[in-house]
């Protein structure tokens, strides 16, 4: 039967101190967790912390920078001291298991005073930082809560691997690597068109030799099942072999993927800022998605069925473990008086069911069900509604 699944990324290990402290009682937000219906929580391992440096350097103890305000997982406003991160990982790992909840591990290479991530230069790199972390785990005798394990979230972004980002795609001389959380189009993707960045052979052919990374892992831990997960980037991720994966994590926006609805919605960091950007996006529903919402639920449709025959060319099952409405979203209300997640929710509500008959495995109910997003993660009611519906099939 399909699954049901959020993500917390790495706000569960982040967001535990000061005003930004919302999973700071773990246990009782795991149980918060099974009480809305979730089967799967994906989260950030940080491999990249747990590994030893590339001289062979491990290393206890962390300083993990801030994100932008603009964006809204993980703490603002100052660092955040890591202490001992595998055996945290282990700690939420085994409480999860406690639980009956399987744990999806990915991450963001989250940046810190060693910009540790910025030694992941090439599929090599990734595979030995992840290895390192399953063998933590596999010693603690934790891998049987392991749903599957995501190498990097929405590769191939120079959001969170800057250094492989520049090897496929290079970077203009002069400039610097993205910050963590601002998304930016790939530099010299190849050729531009009217469906989005097209990426040259060359580059699909690197992109596919991370999948094939995942081999490595393979034959040392059979019994997982991994996986490189992908957002709305580029039209020709339909394009890519995802053979060499186990199953295909592809994030699906309304706002990302049907080009008309996110030209409607238009809005600028630069000229609007934060919270601007966000309250105007917000404010335009008004009038693009609530006059009409069926029309866009037939565009998202669209995009999943693309999906879903990637799916059967490869034979592997989808999961969406972010997606359906917005990337970017937070506690606003519509001049109409509309909340945003009366959005969220309308949307989910709709493609569910679309995702259910088109076969997928995993689905969220969206990328905002998580308890710092506290009025969204407070109708406990809706959520056990939305996935008992995808516990059930349909």
């Amino acid at each position: 039967m399909p699954k049901a699944v959020t993500m917390w990324e790495f706000s569960w290990l982040l967001r535990r101190s000061g005003d930004q402290r919302e999973y700071a009682d773990m246990h009782r937000v795991l149980d918060e967790l099974v009480d809305r219906g979730y089967d799967v929580v994906r989260i950030d391992a940080f491999p990249h912390l747990i590994a030893a440096d590339q001289n062979g350097v491990r290393s206890d103890r962390f300083w993990v920078h801030p994100q932008p305000d603009h964006f809204m997982w993980g703490p603002h406003g100052r660092k955040i001291e890591v202490v001992d991160p595998a055996a945290s990982l282990a700690e939420f790992v085994a409480a999860c298991r406690d639980r009956g909840v399987s744990v999806g591990l990915s991450s963001w290479f989250n940046d810190d005073d060693e910009h540790r991530r910025l030694q992941i230069g090439d599929t090599g790199d990734l595979v030995r930082v992840w290895r390192e972390t399953l063998e933590s785990l596999d010693r603690r005798g934790l891998l049987d809560t392991i749903e599957y394990v995501d190498l990097c979230n929405e590769f191939p972004l120079d959001d969170w691997l800057p250094r492989m980002h520049e090897r496929i795609f290079g970077r203009p001389e002069g400039t610097e690597p993205s910050v963590p959380g601002q998304a930016a189009e790939p530099t010299v993707p190849g050729q531009a068109v009217e469906g989005g960045w097209v990426w040259s052979p060359a580059q699909r052919a690197e992109i596919e030799k991370t999948f094939a990374g995942v081999a490595e892992l393979r034959a040392t831990w059979p019994g997982l099942r991994y996986t490189v997960s992908v957002a709305p980037v580029s039209d020709s991720l339909f394009d890519l072999d995802y053979s060499a994966l186990d199953l295909i994590d592809t994030h699906i926006w309304l706002s990302s993927n049907v080009a008309e609805f996110a030209a409607l919605t238009n809005f600028a960091l630069e000229e609007h800022g934060f919270p601007g950007a966000w309250q105007k996006q917000v404010d335009s529903l008004d009038e693009v998605y609530w006059t009409d919402p069926e029309r866009w639920h037939g565009r998202l449709r669209e995009e999943m069925t693309r999906w879903a025959e990637v799916s059967r060319r490869d034979g592997k099952p989808l999961w969406t473990t972010e997606g359906w409405s917005h990337i970017l979203l937070d506690d606003f209300t519509a001049p109409s008086g509309r909340h945003a997640w009366d959005y969220v929710r309308a949307v989910a509500e709709a493609v569910i069911p679309i995702a259910l008959e088109l076969g997928w495995e995993g689905i969220c109910t969206s990328n905002f069900a998580e308890p710092h997003f506290e009025k969204n993660w407070a109708d406990a009611a809706w959520h056990r509604r939305m996935n008992a519906l995808i516990r059930a099939g349909g």
